[in-house]
């Protein structure tokens, strides 16, 4: 910011210094036909001469306001480039720790699964056990009963 206020400084000392010139050499065009020593021809070539000064005054502002344009433009690419890069690093982040989370939970579930299998497991050993029970006792019972 504060090299943008030091360059419309120099522009506006610039640009006065060329006014005042033009004006010197207007005010001397204007007081010498006066006294008689300045010719037309001397108006005229005083006249092109400020003319082209300012002409060229107002080609090289132009050519230094374009400058700072595409300057500020590259600063401010380069600032956008650099947010981008760093939102992508954030969001890299963020599904990085996602992802943690995720495969975490996944672990805990799979823990979960595999203990109610177990649990399962353990209570088809103790049905199996109570049914062979059952079929001994039946078999008990029908040999009594034969």
């Amino acid at each position: 910011m504060g090299k943008r206020i030091l360059l419309v400084e120099d522009d506006a000392n610039f640009r006065v210094r060329v006014l005042l010139g033009v004006l010197a050499v207007l005010l001397l065009v204007g007081f010498a036909p006066g006294c008689g020593l300045v010719s037309n021809q001397d108006k005229q070539e005083a006249k092109k001469k400020v003319e082209q000064e300012a002409k060229q005054a107002k080609q090289e502002v132009k050519k230094k306001i374009e400058a700072k344009g595409k300057q500020a433009k590259q600063e401010i690419r380069k600032k956008i480039e650099a947010r981008g890069k760093e939102a992508k690093k954030k969001l890299g982040a963020k599904e990085q720790k996602a992802k943690k989370k995720v495969e975490a939970g996944k672990e805990d579930v799979e823990k979960k699964v595999n203990h109610v299998q177990k649990d399962v497991n353990d209570l088809q050993k103790k049905v199996n056990e109570l049914l062979k029970k059952v079929d001994a006792l039946e078999q008990q019972r029908q040999k009594k009963h034969k």
